[in-house]
């Protein structure tokens, strides 16, 4: 019998001990770890141009999982992230699980749509008694910082009040009083102190750095202030319409200057704190990007065209919000810094016919 089930086995059978009918070594055809399995999914999976969206995934059977596509590195096995402002019209994410088992592999995508374009449209200071302003109470640090923005000026006599960084309260807070880290870049008027033309300026040191020409009312700008500190002193650069780098007003200040933060430290945007209702912006301000780094000026005009595009702002994006309404100024870029208006008067919201 022996000699006929070897034959058997060479003819019809992969194992002897299955052919001869015999015992052990048997493991039900498996044997090896169970493979990977991995989910991904975005909420919401379309957005708005600037927004972001969530993404939650979680796997089994996996010890490491890797990121692709629109997004990069090592991940947890499960978790949730952001995936940051999108600008891009298709993103998609694609995460693989590995383990002992194999590999598996998701993806999910994000689209950007159009949208209407909004803005906060500030009314002056001849509009109310009161304060119209939203501020960042625990702002990036001074120096350095790159500062982009879109402005539409009305006419008003006198001050108006595109943003500070300074302090939230009086504006010579220093002992003796002076006034130090502080600046801000706005039109400023001529003649002073309530003149119906205006200048564009960087005030900065108890000082006014002024453009050669006039601001021109309601005609759209695009903006830019960087700063920066160096061996040199404390630099500021102000681009007060884009793309053309040669409209720049500049101004380099001591070293010893902006070293020492005021009592209230804050980021303000439509009044001035130190001035209450009487330097309050005449126009709309919208498409507010703030890095925490001094961008060239190259990554300024590619950040202005496609936000978070450059290797420097992706990575030194500090607020981001480029359709901000009355009701809705809150940090697009991811980083969770949320500004808060100021007293119970808005802006009114400003949309693209």
């Amino acid at each position: 019998m022996t000699r006929v089930c070897i034959v058997c086995f060479s003819v019809f059978c992969s194992a002897a001990l299955l052919c001869c009918g015999g015992g052990g070594g048997d493991d039900g055809g498996g044997g090896g770890a169970a493979p990977p399995t991995v989910t991904l999914s975005a909420a919401p999976t379309s957005v708005t141009r600037g927004e972001s969206a969530t993404l939650t995934w979680s796997s089994t059977n996996a010890d490491i999982c890797t990121a692709s596509g629109s997004w990069s590195g090592t991940k947890a096995t499960s978790g949730n992230e952001s995936t940051g402002a999108l600008t891009a019209t298709s993103n998609t994410f694609t995460l693989s699980c590995t383990g002992p088992g194999g590999s598996a592999t998701q993806s999910v995508t994000v689209t950007v749509g159009l949208s209407q374009t909004f803005g906060l449209d500030f009314q002056g200071s001849a509009s109310t008694s009161n304060t119209v302003r939203f501020r960042f109470t625990n702002p990036l640090a001074i120096y350095p910082a790159t500062y982009i923005w879109r402005l539409r000026p009305r006419q008003q006599d006198g001050y108006y009040t595109t943003f500070f960084w300074g302090n939230d309260g009086s504006f010579e807070w220093g002992n003796p009083p002076q006034a130090d880290t502080y600046y801000g870049a706005h039109p400023y008027p001529s003649p002073l102190p309530d003149g119906v033309a205006h200048k564009w300026e960087i005030a900065v040191d108890a000082h006014d750095y002024l453009s050669a020409e006039d601001v021109v009312y309601d005609v759209w700008y695009t903006q830019a202030l960087r700063v920066w500190s160096d061996g040199a002193g404390k630099h500021h650069e102000f681009y007060w319409d884009l793309p053309y780098t040669r409209r720049v007003i500049s101004t380099t200040i001591e070293s010893s200057y902006g070293n020492v933060n005021p009592p209230n430290p804050a980021l303000t945007w439509g009044d001035a704190p130190w001035n209450e209702s009487n330097e309050i912006m005449n126009g709309v301000i919208r498409g507010i990007q703030i890095y925490s780094a001094q961008l060239t000026v190259s990554d300024i005009l590619a950040e202005v065209a496609t936000p978070l595009s450059t290797a420097t702002g992706a990575s030194n994006i500090w607020y981001l919000n480029l359709n901000p309404t009355p009701s809705d100024i809150s940090d697009k870029s991811g980083q969770g810094h949320n500004p808060e208006w100021v007293g119970s008067e808005r802006p009114l919201l400003w949309a693209d016919p």
